[in-house]
């Protein structure tokens, strides 16, 4: 049994899910949320935990029923207090910020998995607790969150348990210290290469931009008309497809310069969902994308505003910086910048900030630790 602590709920729900499945799983599990979520905490707390409703399958644990936590706390210190691992869900525009109040709380050793759609948090992160001289803590990275679901007051309902997921750190040469931790928690855990196969594998990156563009005018008509949009149904068109294919075709030219191996998409969502198929547009037809709700016709907005800075932008600078031309990369980078009104190049942390600037053969050993 390890001690555990998850920070943070987001509408997404991974907090709620991980820990009602961590305690069912039989693991001592304190939960805490952000300032700005704390009208969540009286209904948990009247509980004494969630019940899960549901499918098992979509479980570490296989269960469903109540899952009472170990402790609801009221801060961060509480939760971290003595906790061997940490689960974080957050916006990740407000990641260093919540991170960073948060790192003289950690345990000595703990082990922090920040559980979002890649985005570089191991990268993002690392500087900050060097700087702070907390080198003992590790961070890492997935390319996706381990689960799916929803949660209606204190009801979670597991909607999908991705399989396969490859987590990193940095550097690379600790990944077994960080498995170490986490493995008792998520045991489908494996190390990945290094920061630079889940940041440039993260599937928000391969699955968005070719699912939005196309759809743009079909999401504001929705709006206009005041009802929902099917993004997984009524948006899985062929030109998404064509779009999809063309990026991931892009994207394999930025791993191969930097070492990743590259994981097609329809092998990702083979990886993840056990859905075969060949192409994007066929990869799209899953049943766990499929089994997503209508989402309010402009989440593509909150969606581009996390994927434009966190994933795609650096996808291009790491390309620029090893000669490589992404020309449909770039283009969407403006072409979002231009309908968010924002500047794409200045709007998210730079290669600099995640000590991921250098030759590609430079940028590899430093991720690897061999420097």
């Amino acid at each position: 049994m390890s001690k555990v602590a998850v920070i943070g709920n987001t509408a997404r729900a991974i907090g709620a899910v991980c820990a009602s499945d961590l305690t069912l799983s039989g693991h001592e599990v304190r939960y805490a949320v952000f300032p700005e979520q704390r009208d969540q905490l009286p209904a948990v707390r009247k509980a004494g935990g969630f019940t899960v409703e549901g499918d098992a399958k979509h479980l570490i644990s296989k269960k469903t029923g109540f899952a009472r936590l170990d402790r609801i706390c009221d801060t961060t210190a509480d939760a971290l207090k003595d906790a061997e691992a940490v689960l974080i869900e957050v916006d990740i525009h407000q990641l260093e910020e919540k991170f960073g109040r948060m790192i003289p709380e950690f345990a000595r050793g703990a082990v922090v998995h920040v559980q979002s759609h890649g985005y570089w948090p191991a990268a993002r992160l690392t500087p900050l607790l060097r700087k702070a001289g907390r080198e003992d803590v590790l961070v890492t990275e997935a390319p996706a969150p381990t689960h799916a679901a929803r949660v209606d007051g204190t009801v979670v309902t597991p909607k999908g348990l991705r399989k396969g997921i490859q987590i990193a750190t940095v550097p690379a040469s600790r990944s077994d210290e960080a498995l170490a931790a986490l493995k008792p928690l998520f045991p489908d855990f494996a190390a990945a290469s290094s920061v630079l196969q889940t940041g440039l594998e993260n599937l928000n990156l391969i699955v968005h931009p070719a699912m939005v563009l196309p759809n743009v005018g079909a999401m504001e008509r929705a709006k206009l008309e005041g009802r929902k949009f099917g993004f997984y149904q009524d948006g899985v068109v062929p030109a998404a497809g064509v779009l999809g294919d063309a990026l991931d075709a892009e994207r394999k030219l930025v791993c191969e310069a930097y070492g990743v191996v590259h994981t097609p998409m329809p092998k990702a969502i083979e990886q993840y969902y056990g859905f075969k198929s060949n192409t994007f547009y066929e990869a799209m037809q899953n049943p766990v994308y499929k089994s997503f709700p209508p989402f309010q016709p402009d989440i593509w907005r909150e969606w581009e505003s996390v994927d434009l800075p966190y994933a795609i932008v650096p996808c291009v600078q790491l390309a620029d910086q090893a000669g490589i031309a992404v020309p449909l990369h770039r283009a969407f980078a403006e072409i979002l910048g231009i309908l968010l009104g924002v500047d794409p190049w200045q709007c998210g942390p730079s290669l600099a900030d995640m000590d991921l600037e250098g030759s590609p053969e430079a940028v590899k050993k430093r991720v690897l630790g061999l420097r």
